[in-house]
């Protein structure tokens, strides 16, 4: 049985910044899956392999930080880079 590829996961409601990280990521041959809001994310069919989640601070509904704590809550465990076009979160 071969494992799964690793998957880079995107989440950011920006069409333009989710195929810009694509594009880089495809750039360096990993493989990547984006989504414009938390919850398409959530209900996603994600591989059993190795992954990682490039989140957005500001999305709409609920923001990048308390999504992390929704993942957590539901034992979904998975590293998270955080990303954000704006200088300062409060």
């Amino acid at each position: 049985m071969t494992p799964a590829a690793p998957t880079v996961f995107v989440v950011d409601d920006d069409d333009l910044v989710r195929a810009a990280i694509q594009g880089m990521l495809k750039s360096v041959g990993l493989r990547s899956e984006t989504f414009g809001t938390a919850q398409e994310f959530l209900r996603s069919k994600r591989p059993d392999g190795p992954s990682c989640l490039v989140l957005d601070v500001r999305l709409p509904g609920v923001n990048g930080l308390d999504f992390q704590r929704e993942l957590v809550d539901a034992g979904i465990r998975i590293p998270i880079i955080f990303i954000t076009g704006h200088g300062i979160f409060r």
